[in-house]
């Protein structure tokens, strides 16, 4: 197995597949204890469903991932390999995903690699680990591996700019830095898949791996420029 690093990145959606009934449930559930009143939640309900409902995506509980996408960086090579799997609303469709994201792996002897993202150890390793577990994929004990031995294998670029955990934005954090701009908001992934603009999501989950290992080199004081 090669050396390297694996930088990678995922975009998510709410369950696209529920009914009405259970949507509308579920932002009812997201009503602040301040309202009491029938009258007064039905209004926050109404007033807040589009917001309440896409952020659904960010709930680890039921959210579907959209994409995985992935840049790697070989030890011995200055070749890059990037790729993103694009994943949907369907066990069938992440399912498929997550087998190419383990094709790519074997493809370059990718196992050993140390994985970097932004807020990697927060997002994205719990919702593959979950998601890969609740479809019974094989690449979960991967995941698992990597989760469990965090501390060598998985590098945040959050915690690296941080090591106190203070919250940042990899949009801040990059133009801190001068190493780009992000090509999009995460926010604006629903609308796009909704749309049936995938390839739009999937150069914006690419854009965004760029620009974390842009901020991790960086950090590392490998270079400081966003053209390099």
């Amino acid at each position: 197995m090669k050396s390297g690093k694996l930088y990678i990145d995922i975009e998510t959606l709410p369950p696209l597949l529920w009914a009405e009934h259970e949507r509308t449930a579920y932002v009812a559930s997201k009503v602040p204890g301040q309202f009491k009143r029938p009258e007064s939640i039905a209004t926050w309900c109404q007033e807040h469903y589009e917001e309440t409902w896409s952020r659904a995506a960010l709930d680890w509980r039921i959210s579907r991932i959209a994409c995985i996408g992935v840049v790697w960086e070989p030890d011995d090579s200055d070749t890059l390999r990037s790729a993103c799997f694009v994943g949907g609303p369907t066990d069938e469709q992440e399912l498929r995903m997550f087998t190419q994201l383990g094709d790519f792996l074997r493809e370059h002897k990718a196992w050993a690699a140390h994985v970097v993202g932004h807020n990697v150890l927060g997002f994205d390793i719990p919702r593959l680990h979950i998601t890969s577990a609740r479809l019974g994929h094989v690449l979960a004990g991967w995941i698992h591996e990597v989760s469990e031995d965090h501390r060598k294998r998985v590098t945040d670029t959050m915690h690296l700019a941080f090591p106190t955990r203070e919250r940042v934005s990899l949009a801040d954090l990059a133009g801190a830095l001068g190493v780009g701009e992000k090509s999009g908001h995460g926010s604006e992934v629903l609308p796009l898949w909704l749309e049936g603009r995938q390839s739009d999501i999937t150069d914006y989950c690419l854009n965004d791996v760029s620009i974390t290992r842009k901020v991790y080199l960086a950090l590392n004081g490998v270079y400081p420029h966003a053209d390099s």
